[in-house]
């Protein structure tokens, strides 16, 4: 048994756009596997500013920094994006089942692996010294964490990211992030209207 065949055996709970699915301090012994849709994963300062910190998508285990730890507060917030549903797992049952078996473990070793990887893509985006770098570099990470394609729909995956989502990723403006945006579309690095938002990865020289 793999985890997508664990997982496929739980049971599923729907969520709407904008629903809190998990805040930080919360206790939780459950994990979440996402079947279909997006969950941003957040942080908020002391001065009330949210900062998203990462997208979980299809098949992502949520909340990642519970999947080990028992009866700890979780320390983000766990928003639905879109539309969508999950699977509600049994921690206990999951990592009980992960100590038996190799190969469910070693799964879970993988996809911890792969996570990883992509937080330090994250951290390598916003770590960018101009607003145009951290762009390119958030928008190239969120078009090959989803797809292979040189050219990314993100709308088409069903990740449809305001100027104000992307300026929050950046540690940016609203109005900034939309004038950047405007540059790289004349650049031909993207390609956006009401209905799609392209993102041309192999034109990004990162």
């Amino acid at each position: 048994m793999d985890v997508i065949d664990f997982v496929k055996e739980c049971p599923v709970t729907a969520f709407t756009k904008d629903e809190l699915i998990l805040s930080a301090g919360d206790v939780s012994d459950s994990l979440l596997a996402i079947r279909s849709g997006f969950v941003k994963v957040t942080s908020i300062d002391d001065e009330g500013n949210e900062r998203m910190l990462w997208i979980a998508g299809r098949y992502d285990i949520i909340p990642t920094e519970g999947l080990f730890s028992r009866h700890r507060p979780l320390k983000f917030f766990y928003t639905a994006l879109t539309d969508g549903d999950l699977f509600q797992i049994n921690k206990s049952e999951f990592l009980n089942k992960a100590a038996t078996d190799l190969r469910l473990m070693t799964e879970i070793a993988t996809s911890m692996s792969g996570h990883y990887d992509d937080l330090l893509s994250r951290v390598n985006s916003i770590g960018q010294g101009m607003v145009r770098d951290k762009l390119i570099a958030t928008l190239h990470y969120l078009a090959t964490r989803f797809s292979a394609d040189d050219s990314v729909d993100l709308y088409g995956l069903g990740l449809h990211l305001t100027h104000k989502d992307l300026a929050d990723m950046i540690g940016s403006t609203r109005e900034t992030t939309s004038l950047e945006l405007q540059r790289l579309k004349v650049a031909g690095l993207v390609d956006y209207d009401r209905t799609r938002f392209i993102v041309h990865t192999g034109k990004c020289n990162l």
